[in-house]
């Protein structure tokens, strides 16, 4: 019996597709004394996630990658996260900025997914520093409207 109801949800979790919530995504880059800070809203990432940005600098180009990492792997839902991060100690000048998006294919390979490029002004000057952060969204991933309960979703309640 036991092993009848361990088949049955092993099969349910790989048959059940996954739950998705419509992000409206944008990025927002913004600047001041020496920094440019990236606000990254609505990204679409697994909602059992947690990001890792990384900040690279080469001249006049700096490049966000947010990536999707996880410490008990992925749920069977995708949600919203809110990204950002601050880079300080620029030199004055006009940077090509980038935002990815790397997402794991859990075959040791990932995917990247460029969310923004825009030109921007650095004036100033200001002392080096990096700061990040994310905000999941997870509870409107849960509660998405559908009522359909998913064994993505109870592992997200349960995380």
């Amino acid at each position: 019996m036991r092993r009848s109801i361990i088949l049955l949800a092993i099969l349910l979790a790989v048959s059940s597709s996954a739950v998705a919530q419509y992000c409206d995504e944008e990025v927002v880059f913004g600047t001041s004394a020496g920094t440019i800070d990236m606000y990254h809203t609505g990204a679409l990432f697994n909602c059992c996630a947690w990001l890792d940005i990384e900040v690279t600098e080469s001249q006049w180009l700096i490049e966000f990658t947010e990536w999707e990492m996880f410490e008990h792997g992925p749920c069977y839902c995708l949600c919203c996260f809110d990204a950002t991060a601050t880079v300080s100690g620029l030199e004055p000048g006009e940077y090509t900025v980038r935002v990815w998006r790397a997402l794991d294919n859990f075959d040791e390979t990932w995917t990247f997914i460029q969310a923004a490029e825009e030109t921007v002004l650095v004036e100033g000057y200001a002392e080096p520093s990096l700061t990040t952060g994310f905000v999941p969204c997870v509870e409107s991933a849960v509660i998405d409207g559908s009522e359909e309960t998913t064994w993505g979703t109870i592992k997200a309640l349960y995380h």
